[in-house]
């Protein structure tokens, strides 16, 4: 009898990449838009996205995934570009924390009859750069003018940082 390993390695920027995409999927983005947001992640210029459900012009829930771009650079420096995705609980490059925490969301707007929303926040050195700022809003069709309704009541907010990927945390808030 053989047996066989496999291993599945992919790059670092890859698995968050993935990671973007779930939340990107969860808020129903049109496919070419979600591209042109992969493409700002890869250049490291978004550092977090959030999907959320809203009920009567306030959020109510919500599920932040954000990257810490400098801690990822640091890790690249210690452990290298590629990562390992053969881990506990990791599914299609996504680890569980992130992945049940979406899911969870989409549930409740399905249960709640509700769109699934999303916002992101560009990286701290596009925001330090207005005009770099500007242009990535204006190619991501996202940024500028777009609004994010206000939450009714302070959430609590829960956030966990994601195993074997320390540059990355995902938030979970709630209203209710």
């Amino acid at each position: 009898m053989s047996t066989y390993t496999y291993t599945y390695t992919t790059t670092r920027i890859q698995v968050l990449d993935d990671h973007f995409e779930l939340f990107l999927r969860c808020s129903s983005i049109e496919h070419k838009n979600r591209e042109k947001l992969r493409d700002a992640v890869e250049r490291q210029e978004l550092s977090a996205i959030g999907i959320y459900i809203e009920d009567n012009g306030y959020r109510i829930a919500e599920v932040e995934f954000s990257v810490d771009w400098d801690e990822h650079k640091r890790q690249i420096s210690m452990n290298g570009t590629m990562f390992d995705t053969d881990l506990p609980g990791f599914e299609k490059n996504v680890a569980p924390e992130a992945y049940v925490a979406a899911q969870r969301l989409v549930s409740a707007a399905k249960t709640m009859n509700k769109p699934v929303r999303s916002w992101i926040l560009v990286s701290p050195e596009v925001r330090s750069n207005p005009q770099r700022h500007k242009q990535l809003c204006d190619e991501l069709g996202y940024c500028y003018g777009s609004s994010v309704a206000p939450w009714e009541n302070t959430p609590d907010s829960r956030e966990r940082n994601i195993n074997y990927l320390p540059e990355a945390t995902v938030t979970q808030r709630t209203a209710r």
